[in-house]
């Protein structure tokens, strides 16, 4: 149970779940760093989460997951919780390709 609720899209768990047939330690570490950084330390600057409010997007952030994967999520706070939703998950790589035509 995390400090913070976090709801993926369904594109999201595809993702993970194909990475995890391939590469299961680099799925079970974007897991454990997504339930970390978003699920505890949402609004905590600490050294080990290297999140950033995307420019232009209302409510879209980023997360980096060891410079080798990418997590876009948005947090939504109401008066009784605070929301995480994950919208996608990319390589590195290809969150730069995408960050001009960003639009989630």
């Amino acid at each position: 149970m995390t400090k913070y609720e976090i709801m993926g899209a369904k594109g999201v768990e595809k993702y993970l779940v194909k990475l995890g047939k391939r590469n299961p330690r680099d799925a079970a570490l974007i897991i454990e760093t997504i339930k970390s950084c978003l699920g505890e330390h949402l609004f905590d600057r600490i050294q080990q989460c290297d999140k950033k409010k995307m420019k232009g997007e209302r409510y879209l952030h980023r997360l980096h997951v060891q410079r080798g994967y990418t997590v876009f999520y948005r947090a939504v706070k109401t008066k009784e919780k605070t929301f995480v939703g994950v919208d996608l998950i990319v390589t590195f790589t290809k969150a730069h390709q995408m960050y001009p035509h960003l639009d989630l």
